[in-house]
This record gives structure tokens, sequence and C-alpha cells, in this order.
């Protein structure tokens, strides 16, 4: 595979996302704004959002919604206009402990991971936000749960709980938004921290693992298949050009780079 470094210089990238006609976005936590790469040109353009923006995910081609792990908050970005709204920032009347990565399944529910504070004690959990704007928790209990993925036709979510050191897996349940029957599905081990996931058009589960200088690929039965190195050791997010021009786009933190893997 061939790794190419598409930019650098970028202040703790996050969160990848491509839009359905194909703009690339990522975050730069440390630096509070949400960043387009132009595969044209080659140059970024920054959004200001402030906060910490953290995990993205694309909620049609002009608004993107975000974790922010600083404002705890779910937000979102107009990238037409600039503007940011909060979308939630509490349950139960007690604010989210600083939301890190979100997806949705195809019904429209909203799902992220609330790992603040979660690194030595079990407090993390996750939340579903329906299609009318109800915040629940759907699993709880975790050691910093972060990076999360919908797979087998979204029967199963994968969820990596980084300061466990492993990929999780449960059975997702629309009816109740709940995560069931929640098990180990690949143990890392170490001091290695999956972060963020994607999965492959022939269902391989990718995951960036920070402080390895690695993607891991994981089949769908939690066995690993590959490894990927690249020139920096922190990974953090990852996600898939639709487009098939770019392959696989990472985001490296160390040294502040977006990556492109073909």
């Amino acid at each position: 595979m061939n790794v190419k470094i598409l930019a650098t210089g970028l202040k703790f990238p996050e969160g990848p996302v491509v839009t359905n006609i194909g703009n690339i976005y990522f975050v730069e936590l440390l630096g509070g704004s949400i960043t387009e790469y132009h595969r044209d040109t080659e140059k970024v353009t920054r959004f200001d959002v402030g906060g910490a923006p953290n995990g993205m995910m694309v909620k049609d081609d002009r608004t993107l919604l975000f974790c922010d792990s600083k404002k705890h908050a779910i937000r979102s970005l107009d990238v037409k206009t600039g503007l940011t709204k909060t979308l939630a920032d509490q349950i139960n009347g007690v604010p989210f402990r600083a939301p890190n990565d979100i997806i949705s399944d195809s019904d429209g529910n909203i799902l992220f991971t609330c790992p603040g504070g979660s690194q030595k004690e079990g407090i993390g959990y996750m939340c579903a936000i329906n299609t009318k704007n109800e915040v629940s928790v759907i699993a709880e209990n975790m050691y910093f749960p972060n990076g999360l993925l919908l797979i087998n036709d979204e029967k199963n979510i994968i969820i990596n709980e980084t300061w466990q050191h492993r990929l999780l897996i449960g059975d997702w349940n629309k009816k109740t938004l709940k995560i069931d029957n929640i098990r180990p599905f690949y143990e890392i081990g170490g001091i290695a921290e999956p972060d963020g996931l994607t999965l492959s058009k022939d269902n391989l589960i990718f995951a960036a693992v920070y402080g390895t200088g690695m993607i891991w690929v994981f089949d769908l039965k939690g066995n690993l298949v590959n490894q990927i190195k690249l020139p920096g050791n922190n990974p953090t997010n990852l996600c898939f050009d639709p487009k098939g021009e770019l392959g696989l786009l990472v985001t490296e933190a160390e040294k502040g780079m977006l990556l492109s893997i073909k």
C-alpha cells in the first residue's frame, strides 16, 4: 500500500468525513476548527468553531455534526454559512461527559460516546439522539468509550474501549435504543489506544490505534488480518473516500497530518 501525505501542520486532526458530493472535512481539536481539504488544489480552508471538536459525521451535503469535548455538546456546522448550532448538551439536566465520537444508523438515530473522566473508572457511557431529538443512555459503565462502527446490516456495533485497550461488540436494538450483550471483540492489550473506526466495502474493519503507528484491520469475526504502517505514531480516525480517488483517509496527531492510503 502507498501512503501519501495530503496535509501537514495540523493541530491534532480527528474525525475525517467525506460528503456525498465528495467534499473532505476533518476537525483540528487543538485548533478549535473544522477544516476542509480541497482535493483539486490540495489546500485547506478552516471554519473557526471554537471548543474542542472531535468526532464528526455528515448529516447532509451542507451540515456536519460534531462532538465538542470542551463544550460537552453535540454541535452542527453549516458549511455554506459557517454558522454553528448546539443540538444537545445534557441528559436529565446533567452535561454530557466530553462527547468523543459520533455516527448514525439508517433510521436517523445519532449515537455518540461520552468518555470524559473515565480513564481509571468505568463511568464512560454512550447516548442516542432519536429522530424526535430525545436523548437517552444506550450503554454505560465503560472505560473511555471512543470510536463507533455499525456492522452486519446494523445488527451489531463495534465500540473502541480505549483505556481497556480493546474493541467491544454489542447488539444494536433500534426499537429500544439500547446496546445489548456487550462483549469483547478483540483484545489489543499493552498501552495501545484504539480510537476511530471505519468499514471497507469488503466488510473489513479498519481501526486507528493511537500509539502504535498503524492501522489495524480486522474481519467481522474479530480476527486481525493486516496492519498498515504509518509515518506517524498517533493515528486518530479514518474514513474511506467514496469517490475512490484517495483511498483510506487517516488523521494522524503526532505530526499533524492528513494521510491517503491506496
